[in-house]
């Protein structure tokens, strides 16, 4: 299984989907996404200008089906379900500042109203979350990133890139966000937390170089490999344990990413 996070910073929509297809995802999530066709079960779109909405694309043998009866949630955090050989919640992420529950405070709610969700089976968090600890005094402090990480921690997920990279949050060696394109004003905002006993089968996990995707976004993709072995049930995993990350570093920029599309 594929999963794409990438805000495509609007624009034709023919140039992102070629972009997105070049990258062979089965899941996509797509912010600041043009308006999508309506195909049930493989696009799903939310927003009210049809140049820039959250864009959500599952390809065969997934589909997406969004949630019947819900609470509001917040403006651009869409919870729906993904049925597939992998069955999960999704929440697709695209925090904007929306009043008081701007940017992480947002993902913060969208937890509050689904925390019993992580009862019933697994719940992955995909997008662009627009927040770094480098914003924590921005937030009240139990509503910052740091906070964020830690409840979704203690709920069972855990950040592809991290566990991948072995690298810590807040000391991340590859951005996927250049403010204005410029490559002197990188940060890493976008992000996939999945459930950690998934993380033993992630295969690999990408970020698109500056010099070949700038063009497309000031948002590089994030692209999640996860391929479990056929037939067998989720194994345990202790995500944060040291011995866990020991040996684990890989090079994050995947040429073969860049070079796509």
């Amino acid at each position: 299984m594929r999963l794409l996070a990438w805000n495509c910073c609007r624009g034709p929509l023919a140039t992102k989907l070629a972009a997105i297809n070049a990258l062979a995802v089965d899941l996509a999530v797509v912010p600041e996404c043009p308006r999508l066709p309506d195909i049930p079960g493989s696009t799903l779109w939310f927003g009210a200008n049809r140049h820039g909405g959250l864009g959500v694309i599952a390809k065969p043998p997934w589909r997406i089906a969004p949630l019947g009866s819900w609470v509001t949630p917040p403006q651009w955090l869409r919870p729906m379900r993904v049925t597939g050989p992998l069955s999960f919640l999704l929440w697709a992420v695209w925090a904007c500042n929306d009043g008081s529950q701007r940017y992480v405070r947002g993902i913060h709610r969208a937890l509050d109203l689904s925390a019993h969700w992580f009862e019933r089976g697994p719940v992955v968090f995909l997008g662009d979350f627009n927040s770094h600890s480098l914003w924590d005094r921005n937030h009240p402090r139990d509503r910052n990133h740091s906070a964020l990480v830690r409840r979704l921690e203690a709920l069972g997920l855990a950040s592809s890139y991290h566990y991948y990279h072995a690298e810590p949050h807040g000391s991340e060696t590859v951005p996927t966000f250049f403010e204005y394109r410029h490559q002197h004003r990188p940060y890493h905002i976008d992000y996939c937390f999945l459930p950690a006993s998934w993380a033993p089968w992630i295969s690999s996990v990408t970020v698109g170089a500056h010099d070949n995707w700038s063009a497309r976004s000031d948002h590089m993709p994030l692209l999640t490999v996860v391929e479990p072995p056929s037939g067998q049930p989720p194994p345990e995993a202790d995500t944060f344990r040291p011995s866990v990350f020991q040996d684990r570093r890989h090079p994050p920029v995947d040429p073969g990413l860049a070079r796509s599309g």
